[in-house]
């Protein structure tokens, strides 16, 4: 089934808007990992003059794009030959102030942080891919419904983690909402589980389930660099 003209212009202009995040991900991705090397072990050097230099430009990212609410680097463990996890993640606290977050990355301890077994880290770091998931509850960090972005991050074309940044999902709704306005069709932005993210219908709520076979609609997929966003439209 083709999709309504209406329907293909809102459609587009998502595309246009998670491919331009994408690309500023990569552009994170690139500043940050020029900072990194490893020794003759293939180890990461994490020394707190690199460290300061990932703050840098971690900030600045979080400064230039008031939507996103944290970002930076999440190492596999291999990369730093210890069982520990280990992640330079920088939050926005205001409008102008941003800290370093500290999660537990020691296992078997409070509040341990097992991002090994998030789907984000799956995709990215273990199978090579972007990866944009959500929204979920993020615990550990804002304690708000998030989505994330993420990216293999490769050091001397070995993988050693991703770069990622998360968004929340109001915030999200608050950038996306007024291009589903603008088309004259019901439509409703859903996650690969089918999760409502907005809508421009009250049909459709934000965190909404919808059924793969909802009578009188249909759906197209987002082609973005991680294919998991679909757009639901009334037919």
């Amino acid at each position: 089934m083709t999709a309504p003209m209406a329907v293909q212009r809102t459609l587009e202009q998502l595309e246009s808007w998670f491919a331009e995040r994408f690309s500023h991900l990569d552009a994170l991705h690139d500043e940050l990992l020029g900072f990194l090397r490893r020794d003759s072990a293939g180890i990461l050097d994490l020394s707190e003059s690199v460290r300061r230099k990932l703050k840098t430009v971690a900030t600045r990212f979080l400064a230039e794009n008031d939507s996103i609410d944290g970002c930076g680097l999440i190492l596999a463990h291999s990369a730093l030959g210890t069982e520990n996890g280990h992640l330079e993640w920088w939050v926005r606290e205001d409008e102008s102030r941003f800290a370093r977050y500290s999660f537990g990355v020691v296992p078997g301890a409070d509040r341990y942080y097992d991002y090994d077994h998030h789907q984000w880290f799956i995709r990215a770091f273990q199978e090579g891919e972007p990866a944009l998931v959500g929204p979920y509850i993020d615990y550990l960090g804002v304690e708000s419904y998030v989505m994330t972005f993420a990216v293999p991050a490769e050091v001397d074309g070995q993988r050693m983690g991703v770069v990622g940044n998360d968004i929340q999902v109001e915030d999200l709704e608050r950038a996306l909402l007024p291009t589903l306005v603008d088309c004259a069709v019901d439509v409703a932005l859903v996650s690969g589980h089918g999760t409502v993210i907005c809508s421009n219908s009250s049909k459709f709520l934000p965190g909404d389930w919808v059924s793969p076979d909802t009578e009188g609609f249909a759906r197209v997929s987002l082609q973005c660099p991680s294919n998991e966003l679909q757009l639901l439209y009334a037919v």
